[in-house]
């Protein structure tokens, strides 16, 4: 993949979009049946790597990719082609999680370790000191944003709140390394790391006995030992985790590892690209694309059949109103709105937000 391919964008009309959103939560919240909210964000994807076209026409890459769910819900929905997001993992969550630029809260590179700056050393150039220890819902910690984030607003306004995969938030030893802390009442399999030690149930997404890693994915131990890629594990978590909301309106935020390094092939489709003639690299990136729209599939077929039973409703206030924001690191918005049958009293709004 050329480095133009790669080319992230910015997350101006993300944050748009979220302030919008706290106005909607908050003129929902006195009424009945306040909207359920979906976010699926996908890491590190390029504008052409999809079968969704982003320019006038089809490019080489676009013909090369199969994501059929992208492009159903590109059908039914409305596309930006022109949204740009900050081109690394943590400013763009921090963004997506506060509403405020890059430029505001001052964290602009990846963080993991705690005080301590991803930024490639120069000769000639000081940095600024930047929020390297990400967010905090907590004032006085040193080297963070205080912030009060969207998932905190949901939390208090009634919401189950659930983060599935990748969180990425903030330094090791910090509060935000674990998601609970910043407003989410579920967290499965995010920490304080920005991409996994292996994408694979069969090497126990690297937790690797004695042998500790901090990009160890926690928490999936169900499925070690399993062939299971870790975006069809984090997808099945998502799907119990909604099943298992009673009487309350969800946020999930499905954030996944993919399609970040390490590129490790998703079996269930790396075979079809080795013999479309792709090296091996190639075909295991193009392999966990098409994993990663699969999981969105999952979670839209989902949607739409809990949408229109009647039991799923009267669990979910009767579901009139559910957002569905998709996300993927670099790629596009898109804003879908869906009208259900009359007698199912549904509403989905699907809307899809590609980030950096």
């Amino acid at each position: 993949m050329g480095i133009w391919n790669r080319m992230l964008l910015l997350v101006l009309l993300s944050i748009t979009f979220f302030k919008l959103n706290a106005q909607e939560v908050e003129k929902y919240s006195s009424e009945e049946n306040p909207p359920n909210i979906v976010v699926f964000m996908v890491d590190d994807l390029g504008w052409q790597d999809t079968s969704v076209p982003f320019w006038n026409k089809k490019t080489p890459f676009n013909q090369l990719y199969k994501t059929p769910n992208m492009e159903r819900l590109a059908k039914e929905g409305m596309k930006f082609t022109q949204a740009y997001a900050t081109p690394v993992c943590s400013p763009t969550r921090v963004s997506f999680m506060t509403g405020m630029n890059a430029a505001r809260h001052r964290v602009t590179n990846w963080t993991l370790e705690k005080n301590k700056a991803t930024d490639y050393e120069d000769e000639d150039l000081s940095f600024p000191a930047w929020n390297v220890n990400g967010i905090s819902p907590e004032e006085g910690v040193e080297r963070t944003v205080l912030a009060t984030t969207l998932p905190q607003i949901l939390k208090d306004n009634g919401y189950q709140t659930i983060h599935v995969g990748k969180a990425h938030f903030g330094a090791i030893d910090t509060s935000v390394e674990n998601p609970l802390n910043l407003g989410f009442t579920v967290n499965i399999a995010g920490h304080a790391a920005g991409s996994p030690h292996s994408y694979l149930g069969t090497e126990d997404f690297g937790n690797n006995g004695d042998k500790k890693h901090l990009n160890d994915v926690p928490g999936l131990e169900k499925y070690y030992g399993k062939d299971i890629f870790l975006t069809e594990a984090l997808t099945r978590e998502a799907l119990i985790a909604l099943d298992s909301v009673k009487s309350k309106p969800f946020f999930l935020y499905m954030a996944h590892y993919a399609v970040h390094i390490p590129l490790y092939g998703d079996n269930r489709y790396l075979q079809k690209y080795i013999d479309k003639g792709l090296d091996e690299e190639e075909a295991k990136y193009a392999s966990m694309v098409e994993g990663m729209d699969k999981s969105l599939g999952d979670i839209m077929n989902y949607l739409d059949l809990n949408s229109n039973n009647k039991s799923f409703q009267r669990r979910y206030f009767n579901i009139n109103k559910e957002c569905f924001i998709y996300c993927g690191l670099g790629l596009f918005f898109h804003f879908q709105s869906i009208q259900i049958p009359d007698q199912y009293l549904s509403k989905i709004v699907l809307s899809v937000c590609i980030l950096g």
